[in-house]
């Protein structure tokens, strides 16, 4: 059943729903589905990279400020409404019809403790000067990450925006003809690069930091110290994807 469908100033956006699952789409011809909702159980993570990106917890489990980039439908606000509302979220999408469809058919909020801006995440990086914990990279058009948000310079500005042993989190596809290239790009501004690979998906987050502690070694002790789970998201689960090291070829 299709709730929604028209043209903002940057995506063509369907709203879409089978059964349970709502979804958010953008394009017109590739079915690149943004967010998917199970409008029983909205903690639950329908898409795999979604639950690896709070793997980011394991790293950091004492953040008390994230940065989200790239809003969708608002899943990832929701799960920290209903199970994190002692970490600050600031969310940030570039889309103003984006954030309405996500108030008005997945149930988003902004309470207490979360704020969100309306601009382009790197203009938005680049004006403010706040800091944060950890940031978090899941900014797509309708076919990959947006060109000015992969390279060297971007992630230069995201580390200056990060606290002390802060961390980087980003989304990207494990396929795509330019993973290596990314992986390459992060370990020339990041000490420590790891990658969580989807085992049911084409999906990969890439965590880095430049903090010395920071080792995938003691993933599974800390999901355990953490309850073993946020929410609907199996944290034992996701802390087994991450690959020591990431098998990368050389790229620029």
């Amino acid at each position: 059943q299709i709730l929604y469908e028209r043209d903002s100033i940057y995506h063509h956006i369907t709203i879409r729903q089978e059964g349970m699952e709502r979804c958010m789409i953008f394009g017109r011809q590739r079915d690149l589905r943004q967010t998917c909702l199970d409008l029983e159980k909205p903690d639950a993570s329908v898409f795999e990279y979604t639950a690896m990106m709070f793997a980011g917890f394991l790293f950091r489990p004492d953040a008390k400020s994230v940065c989200l980039i790239g809003l969708g439908g608002g899943y990832i606000p929701t799960v920290f409404r209903m199970h994190l509302p002692q970490v600050r979220l600031h969310s940030i999408e570039v889309d103003p019809l984006v954030a309405k469809l996500a108030t008005q058919y997945f149930g988003f909020s902004i309470p207490a403790g979360q704020t969100l801006s309306i601009d382009d995440g790197r203009q938005f990086l680049k004006k403010s000067r706040e800091r944060y914990d950890q940031i978090w990279l899941d900014a797509f058009n309708s076919d990959y990450i947006p060109a000015h948000m992969t390279t060297r310079e971007f992630l230069e500005l995201v580390k200056a925006r990060l606290t002390d042993g802060g961390i980087v989190i980003q989304n990207l596809f494990c396929w795509s003809k330019l993973y290596d290239a990314q992986v390459a790009t992060f370990r020339t501004v990041f000490a420590k690069v790891f990658v969580f690979e989807g085992q049911k998906s084409g999906s990969c987050i890439i965590v880095a930091s430049d903090r010395a502690d920071i080792e995938p070694a003691g993933l599974r002790k800390q999901a355990e110290k953490l309850g073993g789970r946020i929410g609907g998201i199996d944290l034992q689960a996701e802390a087994g994807k991450c690959k020591v090291p990431p098998v990368v070829k050389d790229a620029p």
